[in-house]
């Protein structure tokens, strides 16, 4: 079995550099029950049957990990969704562009989002108006016009529809 840094450190009686682990050796039940109760955020955040009122309080945790979980959850409250959305961290207003139940109006705000990563899952949610995904299929990013393309043909009903993706990445090709 292979150890972890962790593990070989204990065994060889090294010390490390990092602040934290002196910390967690010289009071492990404290740090122990940190780490547990952010654990049992996170799942209550994650948990689809979490009551509307315990998910916009965890909307407001200092954690964005725990924000992030709240973003992604099916059942967080459109309201919550909004003011995640203007989320001061990235991860957690990706995961609102991620979310497949977040309303149009929302993914049409994040759809200019200064963050490419944003912008990316916005183009991969299926959920997207077809008009934003068209814009987004002439981003600055190749990785995010690419992700919108790929998005645009699997919405993409009929052959005419179809077609004008294909007359579109004709003319990207062309710039």
């Amino acid at each position: 079995m292979a150890k972890t840094k962790r593990m070989e450190s204990r065994d060889t009686g090294a010390t490390s550099a990092d602040p934290s682990e002196s910390i967690a050796r010289a009071n492990p039940v404290f740090i122990t029950s940190e780490l547990d109760a952010l654990h049992v955020r996170r799942v209550v955040a994650s948990n689809p049957n979490t009551p509307r009122q315990v998910l916009e309080r965890l909307a407001g945790e200092e954690s964005a990990l725990i924000r992030r979980h709240v973003a992604l959850n099916p059942k967080t409250p459109v309201e919550t969704l909004r003011k995640l959305a203007e989320d001061r961290e990235t991860d957690v207003r990706l995961a609102v562009a991620e979310n497949i139940h977040t309303p149009q109006e929302i993914l049409c705000v994040l759809s200019t989002d200064a963050d490419m990563d944003v912008r990316y899952g916005v183009a991969e949610n299926p959920h997207m108006p077809e008009d934003i995904l068209v814009e987004l299929s002439q981003d600055d990013n190749p990785y995010i016009r690419c992700r919108a393309l790929k998005t645009l043909q699997m919405l993409a009903p009929d052959v005419q529809s179809r077609l004008k993706l294909i007359i579109q990445q004709q003319q990207d090709l062309l710039r």
